[in-house]
């Protein structure tokens, strides 16, 4: 008889597949774990930009690991505030599974998934100027005419 998938068992094996998989993949492709126990994956993208990939733990149904991509302006804030310059519309396969097979094969189309659709958008949008040319992006109402203004601004520094 299997072991019930709970979430501790659930946490443990993403923690793992994160840990060696996740990480591992994300550093070839220049990126650093935000902190050490963070689901945070950030790239400096120069002029002040960075792009943070951010993994969730979402309760519904069995429970799911959603990613989201988020771009930040050190003129805007930072991921510490969560002042975000834009975030992206990309949508992204969640990693999910009732047992760790499960999980492990959904982490693995994820991962192919990224790499040929994720790392193209992040490398296409890694400018200012790129962001602002993009309706791929949702911008926060409340900010939106102080985050188009410094997209314009720093549009025109960018090569």
């Amino acid at each position: 008889m299997s072991e019930e998938f709970t979430i501790k068992n659930r946490k443990r094996e993403f923690d793992k597949i994160f840990k060696e998989i996740i990480v591992p993949f994300f550093k070839t492709v220049n990126f650093k774990r935000h902190t050490k126990t963070s689901k945070r994956l950030f790239k400096n993208l120069g002029h002040e930009l960075s792009v943070f990939i951010i993994f969730e733990y979402k309760t519904f149904g069995y429970g799911f690991y959603d990613t989201t991509i988020v771009y930040y302006d050190s003129d805007i804030g930072d991921v510490y505030n969560d002042q975000y310059l834009v975030m992206a519309k990309i949508k992204i396969q969640t990693i999910e599974g009732c047992n760790a097979e499960e999980l492990n094969s959904s982490a693995d189309s994820w991962l192919k998934h990224v790499k040929s659709e994720v790392i193209p958008f992040i490398e296409n949008h890694s400018t200012h100027k790129a962001i602002l040319a993009s309706n791929e992006f949702y911008i926060s109402k409340a900010r939106e005419n102080e985050i188009i203004e410094i997209l314009k601004k720093k549009s025109m520094k960018d090569k």
